[in-house]
């Protein structure tokens, strides 16, 4: 199975990616950074109603959401921010309007660190955008707990979430006969 994590942490090796690296351990996968890239906002120009496909040209159109329709299951993970996604996380969500069918019975996972509070809104911004596009979000989603560097290797629970997140990817995949 093909597997892509997008980490929309604005920290390097944040909670966000331990987390999302012990998923890993159990689904394999290539790992994206959205901070390590180029990723301008939706211009809401409509151009690519016409082009079919969205005519900014950053790393986005040309390395990332290739990589997303490439892909078989799409893990995203991030920070809370104002009980929300980051910026990071809302602007690549945003720029895949242009490829509405392109992501369609793709399953999707949502993994998200915060502290005591706007976690289940972060983790229903991604599910809505993963029923936006009409993909399959494999489970309720990961919520750990952390705040200070290293915190989440604390957070037992999310831990285990996020391995049965793993599991369900794989076992969403067999029932759609992708990856063995």
């Amino acid at each position: 199975m093909d597997v892509l994590y997008i980490s929309g942490s604005p920290r390097r090796g944040g909670n966000t990616e331990w987390l999302l690296s012990m998923m890993q351990q159990t689904l394999p996968g290539e790992m994206l950074r959205a901070m390590d890239h180029e990723i301008g906002p939706c211009r809401s120009c409509w151009a690519c109603v016409e082009r079919g496909r969205c005519v900014i040209e950053d790393d986005f159109t040309r390395e990332i959401m290739p990589r997303m329709i490439e892909c078989d299951a799409l893990v995203i993970g991030c920070p809370v921010y104002f009980n929300n996604v980051p910026s990071q996380t809302k602007a690549l969500m945003d720029r895949t309007w242009a490829y509405r069918s392109e992501l369609r019975n793709k399953i999707g996972g949502a993994v998200v660190v915060g502290r005591r509070y706007g976690g289940e809104s972060a983790i229903t911004a991604l599910h809505s955008f993963y029923l936006k596009q009409e993909m399959i979000p494999a489970n309720r989603g990961v919520y750990g707990l952390a705040y200070d560097a290293g915190e989440i290797e604390q957070d037992t629970e999310a831990i285990e979430s996020a391995r049965k997140l793993a599991e369900r990817i794989l076992e969403l995949g067999r029932l759609l006969g992708i990856g063995g």
